[in-house]
């Protein structure tokens, strides 16, 4: 009788552990959402593998030079693009690439990210930024990667003063050459222009004019057919 009580005992101090084990998780890391979130996703030609595919990544920076790259890079690589306001030290960016990249693999990914997500602080941002690198590679161990840093904030219809935030900004962008020069990656400077050129700037103190496009769309275009010379098909 008293062994039964005994094994009784440990039976129920056993599963009052499981239990206690099961409702304290791993605190998860938490997004911190903007007013509004969006991204869009175009892919081409999704059938066809005879030509390298490239992925142009970004946020609405992207979403006004893509169609520019895509018209000077021609038929030489199927260009397709993935924009979003997620940022570097949201886990939902990362949750959004594995998806992406279960579905679609890429020869060629043009990285740009670092205007949203102004709440993530720069140890957050940079933390991710190997852990993007790894997943591009994971999807194709060969592709070609080309990172572009960020653009500089300017204040609204007051074009030649800089937002507060332009700080970091900086910082940001000094976290990705430091990681790009580190693993011999492709950096396209669009923050020297921006920082020089207030032609270059909407109204808005953040978009491009027509002529910051043009200018974003030279510079990398210059990169992707780089990277597309080293790419046997």
């Amino acid at each position: 009788m008293k062994k039964l009580i005994l094994i009784l005992f440990a039976i129920c101090t056993i599963g009052a552990n499981e239990n206690t084990f099961a409702s304290s998780p791993t605190p998860k890391k938490k997004a911190i959402s903007e007013g509004t979130e969006w991204s869009n996703m175009w892919m081409v030609s999704t059938n066809k593998h005879d030509v390298p595919r490239v992925l142009i990544m970004g946020d609405s920076h992207v979403e006004r030079y893509y169609q520019v790259v895509n018209g000077k890079i021609g038929k030489k690589a199927l260009c397709c693009k993935f924009t979003t306001s997620r940022s570097l030290g949201d886990p939902s960016l990362i949750a959004q690439l594995k998806a992406l990249f279960f579905s679609y693999k890429f020869d060629v990914i043009c990285f740009n990210n670092g205007l949203h997500g102004t709440d993530y602080t720069d140890e957050q941002y940079s933390r991710d930024i190997p852990a993007v690198y790894k997943l591009f590679k994971k999807q194709n161990r060969d592709v070609k990667i080309i990172w572009v840093n960020t653009t500089a904030r300017r204040v609204g219809h007051q074009l030649k003063n800089f937002d507060k935030l332009n700080d970091g900004v900086i910082n940001r962008n000094k976290a990705v050459a430091e990681f790009t020069a580190s693993k011999n990656i492709p950096l396209v400077d669009v923050y020297t222009p921006s920082f020089t050129n207030v032609d270059l700037y909407d109204t808005d103190g953040i978009h491009f004019s027509k002529k910051g496009v043009e200018e974003q769309a030279r510079l990398i275009t210059v990169e992707l057919e780089r990277a597309l010379t080293e790419i046997k098909k």
